[in-house]
């Protein structure tokens, strides 16, 4: 999970650098308050994300509480609405970021489409199973790679539509590849898995921390770019906008 958001934040991040080039942010509040909601959006799911994490290896070393597993599948959970309040995020803004950068939800199509997107398919196998390791790690850098390389975003479609024949085929074949070493319950790990489990564990934190940091930073450049008075409006727009969802 930790490298499709690694991902986003980068493709985020490229795209914030490219306006702030053409200093579209300091022209348009709007844009930099849309980008600001989806950056916040993926922040929230790091802040998950961590969290799920420490709690896996706590199970993992054997020293879990009772509460900490019931807080683990509660997040699990949580981390999937998540992924879909950051999905809305970018839909509700693609009318407007298009105006300004038409690929921007393109490149995003691959990770974000609802129906077959790399994002959509963590969600249907944590559905499926909360403890095992491929809901908890999902697909290593490599895979999300291929699986983007295969993908073909459709410019005509009015959703975040993909021509989903290869792609499906290569993400299919990238979640088998982990499932044939997947550690089934992260709670019961067996002897020889467990200290490869929480080596894994480690790296993944330690990646999600710098998804994390790369977020703080887009945060603080769309801060700095549009200035404290414009800043403190586009966090009042988007506190209105919590409050109606």
């Amino acid at each position: 999970m930790g490298e499709l958001l690694s991902t986003v934040a980068q493709i985020v991040s490229s795209y914030v650098a490219r306006l702030l080039e053409r200093r579209v942010l300091a022209r348009d509040a709007r844009v930099a308050a849309d980008l600001m909601a989806i950056v916040l959006a993926l922040q929230e799911l790091c802040l998950t994300g961590d969290r799920i994490l420490a709690l896996a290896g706590t199970m993992a070393a054997g020293t879990a509480r009772p509460d900490d597993l019931t807080e683990f599948a509660a997040l699990v959970r949580r981390q999937s609405t998540q992924v879909d309040e950051l999905r809305a995020r970018v839909e509700g803004s693609r009318a407007l970021l298009a105006t300004v950068e038409v690929e921007f939800a393109f490149a995003l199509a691959p990770l974000l489409d609802h129906k077959s997107g790399l994002l959509a398919r963590w969600q249907q196998q944590a559905a499926l199973s909360q403890f095992s390791t491929t809901t908890l790690l999902f697909l290593p850098a490599a895979g999300v790679t291929r699986a983007i390389a295969a993908s073909r975003p459709d410019p005509t479609g009015t959703d975040l539509d993909l021509d989903r024949t290869d792609f499906v085929l290569v993400v299919a074949d990238e979640v088998r590849s982990v499932r044939r070493r997947e550690v089934r319950d992260v709670r019961n790990p067996g002897d020889g898995e467990r200290d490869r489990l929480l080596r894994d564990i480690e790296e993944a934190r330690v990646r999600l921390g710098d998804t994390r940091e790369l977020c703080r930073r887009l945060g603080a450049t769309i801060q700095q770019t549009v200035g404290a008075e414009a800043m403190a409006q586009l966090r009042r727009t988007l506190a209105g906008r919590e409050q109606q969802r």
